[in-house]
């Protein structure tokens, strides 16, 4: 006696229950990438890393039951494979093709050394350096005959102040950090213009270091570029 041993019914039903919950994890899953994204609990790095995952779950999600590779011959599921990776590798061909490696122009980092001056202009938040100690200014102000007329009006700082200077021909990420652990910094930014990256900040350091204590590393869609 032949026939299906299954019934027609039931097996629909069970694959309508199998969409539906497929769906409704979608669903979650694309509110959970809103949320990490407008949030920002995570670093970018780390933002990225989640969305791509995510991605990949959703993205075989809907091919493999939406898309109805799971019952379909294997040969199907092939074709539709090789297709995906002929894409892919033509994706990041163009990528390649139209980027450019980043060129570190000017990269920069100095101790400010400005020593205290009597009947001198300063603003505020500006360093100066008394002795063998580092100031900062709490207000612009016309300097008085001696430091000690004015000490009100700095704060002294745990540290040395330095001045890091940048600038670079395109990027998309941009990170500088120090090279020696008993001197910490580290300093990630993304830059809303990627063309023509300029600028500059003062950075409190617990010892005084050069630009040779420092890398600079730079990245565009296809290169990673860094100061040697």
């Amino acid at each position: 006696m032949s026939g299906h041993s299954e019934d027609p019914v039931a097996e629909e039903s069970k694959r309508f229950f199998t969409f539906f919950n497929l769906s409704m994890f979608l669903v979650a899953v694309t509110g959970l990438e809103i949320v990490i994204i407008y949030v920002q609990t995570f670093d970018g790095s780390y933002i990225i890393g989640i969305l791509f995952t995510t991605s990949v779950l959703k993205f075989i999600g809907v091919i493999w039951w939406f898309m109805h590779l799971r019952w379909d011959k294997i040969l199907n599921t092939i074709l539709f494979l090789m297709g995906l990776v002929i894409a892919v590798f033509t994706f990041f061909a163009v990528i390649y093709m139209g980027d450019t490696h980043p060129v570190i122009d000017q990269f920069e980092v100095t101790t400010l050394n400005n020593e205290w001056k009597a009947k001198n202009d300063y603003t505020k938040g500006g360093y100066v350096k008394v002795g063998d100690a580092y100031f900062q200014s709490n207000t612009t102000h016309t300097s008085a005959a001696t430091f000690d007329q004015n000490k009100k009006l700095w704060v002294k700082v745990d540290g040395i102040p330095h001045q890091i200077i940048w600038k670079i021909s395109h990027a998309d990420t941009v990170e500088i950090h120090s090279e020696k652990p008993e001197n910490p910094f580290f300093l990630q930014f993304f830059p809303k213009d990627d063309a023509r990256v300029d600028g500059s900040q003062i950075s409190l350091l617990a010892q005084s270091a050069t630009t040779d204590d420092f890398r600079i590393k730079v990245r565009s869609e296809a290169y990673w570029t860094e100061n040697q």
